[in-house]
């Protein structure tokens, strides 16, 4: 019976606060924001739901004349209330960037450090979110939008090598699993999986060190194969980061490369997955030595399809002349086309 005494007086209490005249909005905020304070539950929602609307209503009333006091209490409740859909995993989650849009708008100098750190602290929240979805790069986005947001980011920024550190140990071991696969079915696109991977690990932590040594042995497994992550990488983790991975549209591979005196015979496979078909010359393929130095292909007989439509397949002979260090990538040059198939 108290119970329902106590729900009808703050239901009575908040039909007066919501009845005030438009000049006394701050005010009607206050009241909420007090009640809020001392209530649980959905009573405490509902107030801080109050008191967000009557900040937000007394702002916009005179958006000139905002007092310190008013920006930190509606940054404070706009927070409060960002971050119970997050914590709840509400059906209504797309609320969650127009409160920081809300914000971001009114975050000025005097808003309060520990407010700041408070914000801080709810994107990083929110970076986990992202990071459980495997949005990679929005997952960073966000923790680097936290630091320079903190009042103390020091945390911050060692969460940040955390993620990134995880990530890279995640892809990798994905990589690895794929590789391992790959070594007992036999299976070209386990091992195409398992590059993918490996880059997006280095993509993170560049300096991974399995990740580079599992690298360089993919790369020389899959030198006779095409990288068409796009076809074996399903469903894609995360758009952002496969488009930095999968950069080519002219797909290469060598299965076949031999010297003989002073030059290189070589297969040269190509793939067109451009939205042009491409005139082929061996001119426009050249290998890459690790010094940087660049050795120019000619055919070995008549190069054909002389034109190579969209989504077409050719198979090359060409000769190189004969590197005078390690190969390190085959290359295709071709005006505005450009595509390369690291070898090592």
């Amino acid at each position: 019976m108290k119970a329902v005494l106590k729900a009808v007086a703050g239901l009575s209490v908040l039909a007066m606060i919501l009845g005030c005249g438009p000049s006394s909005f701050e005010k009607k905020g206050d009241s909420a924001y007090k009640l809020a304070m001392k209530l649980q539950g959905d009573q405490k929602r509902t107030y801080y739901k109050t008191a967000y609307m009557m900040y937000d209503k007394a702002i916009k009333n005179n958006p000139d004349k905002v007092s310190s006091k008013l920006r930190n209490r509606y940054i404070e409740v706009t927070l409060i209330r960002a971050s119970m859909v997050l914590n709840e995993g509400a059906a209504h989650m797309e609320a969650i960037p127009l409160f920081l849009n809300d914000i971001k708008k009114y975050m000025a100098q005097d808003v309060s450090p520990d407010l700041k750190q408070q914000l801080a602290l709810f994107l990083s929240q929110m970076a986990d979110s992202s990071l459980a979805k495997e949005n990679f790069d929005e997952a960073l986005e966000t923790i680097d939008e936290a630091i320079a947001t903190a009042s103390d980011p020091s945390p911050l920024k060692n969460k940040k090598t955390e993620l990134q550190k995880k990530i890279a140990q995640d892809n990798y071991e994905q990589a690895d699993m794929d590789y391992q696969n790959g070594k007992l079915n036999k299976d070209a696109e386990d091992y195409v999986k398992a590059e993918f991977y490996a880059l997006t690990a280095l993509l993170f932590d560049s300096t991974h060190a399995d990740a580079q040594k599992l690298l360089k042995v993919l790369r020389k497994e899959n030198r006779n194969t095409y990288s068409a992550y796009l076809r074996v990488i399903e469903p894609i983790p995360d758009s952002s980061v496969f488009k930095k991975i999968n950069k080519w549209d002219i797909l290469l591979a060598l299965p076949t490369m031999e010297t003989r005196g002073g030059s290189v015979a070589a297969i040269v496979d190509i793939y067109n997955y451009s939205y042009n078909p491409l005139r082929l010359k061996a001119e426009n393929f050249q290998l890459v030595d690790i010094n940087g130095k660049t050795y120019t292909g000619k055919a070995a007989g008549r190069i054909e399809p002389e034109i190579l439509d969209q989504e077409h397949e050719a198979k090359l002979k060409l000769t190189f002349p004969k590197p005078g260090a390690d190969i390190k990538m085959l290359v295709y040059k071709n005006g505005d086309h450009y595509s390369e198939k690291p070898l090592m």
